[in-house]
């Protein structure tokens, strides 16, 4: 018998690679503040779990940058922000599949948590041997 994959734990690849990929610069305002800094922000709630770990949804977003505003606290506080961000970084066709995923529930639209736990891990990998 497998044993359930939690979502904390899927929730901590997702931040891995998000902030792995991100190469250290936050994806809304473009500053170089270092992985260690940085967050995994979802543009569509972590409560829609249909997009929860969907990677077009999360990105790494600088929360703790050496001087100013951390973009983290602007996005989640600021719906004009975040819609912002979502444009710049999304085609419109992204943003019209995330939506209608957003949307559905997971007996509409089930995940797989192993499948998607050992594509999370195989994304690490080539990132850090890159």
């Amino acid at each position: 018998m497998k044993k359930t994959v939690r979502d904390s734990y899927l929730d901590a690849l997702v931040r891995q690679y998000v902030r792995l990929r991100s190469g250290g610069y936050c994806k809304r305002c473009g500053k170089y503040v270092g992985v260690e800094n940085l967050s995994a922000a979802h543009l569509f709630n972590r409560w829609r779990k249909t997009v929860r770990w969907d990677l077009r949804n999360v990105w790494a977003i600088c929360d703790n940058p050496p001087r100013g505003m951390k973009c983290h606290m602007i996005i989640d506080s600021n719906p004009l922000a975040k819609a912002s961000l979502m444009h710049d970084i999304l085609t419109p066709d992204e943003i019209t599949d995330l939506e209608k995923l957003a949307m559905l529930t997971l007996k509409e639209h089930p995940i797989d948590k192993y499948e998607l736990k050992k594509d999370l891990k195989e994304k690490i990998k080539l990132l850090e041997d890159s």
